[in-house]
């Protein structure tokens, strides 16, 4: 048997006006969507963090490739474009 993570980080551009309510919304528990009214790329996981245990030294690997592969998406020259194309209107 095996243990494998699923993960996907959304990035969210605010447009001005709104702040941080978007986000504080969400963490209180709302059912509106984080994103609310802004534009947002997703990623999600491009591999299949697994383990055979579920120590707390598994965790930590299983999260350290999770960072690697998340980073690794989205420091991509064209990703960062698009996300700063929000604040334009593009992306």
């Amino acid at each position: 048997m095996a243990y494998r993570i699923r993960y996907s980080v959304n990035v969210d551009w605010i447009p001005p006006g709104l702040g941080l309510g978007i986000a504080y919304q969400t963490a209180v528990g709302s059912p509106q969507p984080a994103g609310g009214p802004a534009q947002t790329l997703e990623f999600v996981n491009s591999s299949i963090p697994t383990s055979t245990t579920f120590t707390a030294s598994d965790i930590t690997s299983l999260l350290s490739t999770m960072s690697t592969d998340i980073s690794t998406q989205m420091n991509v020259a064209a990703t960062l474009a698009r996300v700063q194309g929000f604040a334009s209107g593009g992306g």
